[in-house]
């Protein structure tokens, strides 16, 4: 702070018997009137006007003698303050907008126009400050730009919603296109032969149909359920799941499947296995991915895995193929959307590369954890966690 120089009087200083027309004027306009000695270190304040007092809650002989830093309590390093800096040390005049302190410490914004004073020689004797509160301006440009910036934000990720859509569209045409032909070549062979044909062909002939609308179902719902979680439309219930439960459904759903291709399933399950906190919807959807991933991707005469376990605060589902496993190189991108490895599946089996993409998605909602164990050429594991339900209390 500068040395306190004030001469007890508020008035500017004028030659003797001059009129204190300027002052007057000072006195009745609306603007604070700030006027600096430059001719004193610091440049300390000779004269504030009532507006600028009623601006700030500062008394006159409170800031006199005073330099003008004791606004920037606190803020003493906001940018605007360079602009001030230089124009005092250039003897220019600058506008500035500056975040101020009142004398009650509320902030303000403060508009601030600085012009020298000059005498007849050319030396500046005075500054002169012409400040005016503009923090409701501010306020309302700065709620603009966050609206744009909102509105900015909002279309980035409305175009990326559409993009992915566009992309899901894409792909489940092209997917449809293959079986929905099929099917509708079988159905024409089916008219024009079925006189023909004998019993076991045609029933050949329906179970072939059977596989491929099976196939073209499994498409439609992965592709609805990738939009509906990547529009942040999923509405989940956590509740207390019986996860060894569901994996015993979804086991027998794949009798079929799994007694085509000579598979051994042994399901385990550890006794009285405390419930999971999940969604129940979620869960038999991520479960029967899984499973139906360790179905496809298994060998003729194969033996397929699952486990549900504890783990402390976890109940953990495990599901072990004895597939052709996956490459070190393509683990990074195993839950990506339309992702498609090199390991096929083993009976002709199909795959929208979305399965894996929601399995993730549902466990991330569910507060869960998803991950996968893998050895090229000893197959995969996969691994859930859930979060263990706390027991009801009984009375």
């Amino acid at each position: 702070m500068a040395e306190n120089v004030s001469t007890g009087r508020n008035e500017l200083r004028r030659p003797a018997g001059g009129v204190r027309l300027a002052e007057a004027i000072f006195e009745n306009v609306n603007e604070g009137i700030t006027v600096a000695d430059c001719s004193v270190p610091g440049m300390p304040l000779i004269y504030v006007n009532k507006a600028f007092q009623q601006l700030t809650g500062y008394k006159a002989e409170e800031v006199l003698g005073q330099n003008c830093r004791f606004l920037h309590a606190g803020e003493s390093d906001q940018p605007a303050l360079e602009l001030v800096r230089a124009s005092l040390r250039k003897g220019v005049s600058c506008t500035a907008v500056l975040r101020n302190c009142r004398k009650d410490g509320s902030l303000f914004y403060n508009e601030l126009h600085l012009s020298p004073i000059r005498d007849d020689a050319g030396r500046i004797v005075y500054f002169i400050g012409i400040q005016r509160d503009v923090t409701e301006r501010v306020n309302s440009e700065e709620a603009l730009w966050k609206l744009n910036d909102d509105l900015v934000n909002v279309n980035k990720h409305l175009n990326e919603a559409n993009a992915r859509l566009n992309e899901l569209l894409y792909v489940a045409a092209h997917d449809i296109k293959s079986p929905l032909t099929s099917i509708m070549l079988s159905l024409e062979l089916f008219q024009e032969k079925l006189p023909l044909m004998s019993r076991p062909a045609q029933r050949k002939l329906l179970g072939q149909l059977e596989m491929t609308s099976r196939h073209l179902r499994d498409i439609v719902i992965d592709v609805l359920e990738a939009r509906r979680v990547d529009s942040d439309d999923t509405r989940l219930k956590r509740e207390p799941i019986d996860i060894a439960l569901k994996a015993k459904t979804v086991v027998r759903f794949y009798h079929e499947q799994i007694a085509a291709k000579r598979l051994r399933i042994r399901l385990l399950a550890t006794a009285r296995l405390p419930r999971a906190l999940a969604d129940r919807n979620c869960t038999l959807a991520v479960i029967d991915n899984l499973i139906s991933n360790a179905i496809k991707f298994s060998p003729p005469g194969g033996r397929i895995t699952v486990q549900v376990t504890q783990r402390g605060g976890f109940i953990r589902f495990e599901v072990k193929d004895a597939g052709a496993g996956i490459k070190p190189e393509e683990m990074p991108k195993l839950f990506g959307r339309f992702v498609k490895l090199s390991a096929q599946p083993t009976g002709g089996e199909h795959s929208t590369g979305l399965g894996l993409y929601i399995a993730k998605k549902y466990m991330d909602l569910m507060k869960g954890k998803i991950w996968a164990e893998s050895e090229e050429g000893k197959g995969t594991k996969f691994v859930l966690e859930f979060r263990k339900a706390k027991r009801r209390r009984t009375t």
